[in-house]
Parts: structure tokens; sequence; C-alpha cells
């Protein structure tokens, strides 16, 4: 005879406020967004472009704000 679990396997985070995955994946986005900014504009050639500079935060943020969105959209 196989043994059965009636308990439903349980879920790490079933008892951590929703508040802070919030919080804490907000900090993990800005983090993200501000290391792969410095990473691009440090891999930019030697230009004076302020558009340049900014596009290189602003494409990093962008994604968050999609990533953002789309896990808003399934909960």
């Amino acid at each position: 005879m196989a043994v059965t679990h009636s308990r439903a396997p349980s879920n790490l985070l079933r008892n951590v406020p929703r508040e802070l995955i919030n919080i804490l994946g907000t900090a993990f986005a800005l983090f993200a967004v501000v290391a792969l900014g410095g990473l691009i504009s440090g891999a930019l050639p030697n230009s004076h472009s302020p558009w340049l500079f900014a596009a290189s935060y602003g494409m990093p943020a962008a994604i968050a704000f999609v990533v953002y969105w789309w896990v808003a959209q399934k909960l």
C-alpha cells in the first residue's frame, strides 16, 4: 500500500507578509538597475553625451518596470 500524505506541500514564503516581499523585491530591483546602469555606462566609450548616460540607466529601469507590471498583473 502506498503512503499518501494528506497535507499539501508547504510554501516557503506562505508565512512572510506580502508587504515584506514587495519591499525586498523593490530593493533588489533598485540595486539591479543601479548596478546594470553603472556597468553599461562604464562600458561606454568616453562620450560626453548625457543621453547615452541616461539611456544606460533607463534601459534596466524600463525592464524592471515591465517585470514589476507583469508580476502585478499576476497577483
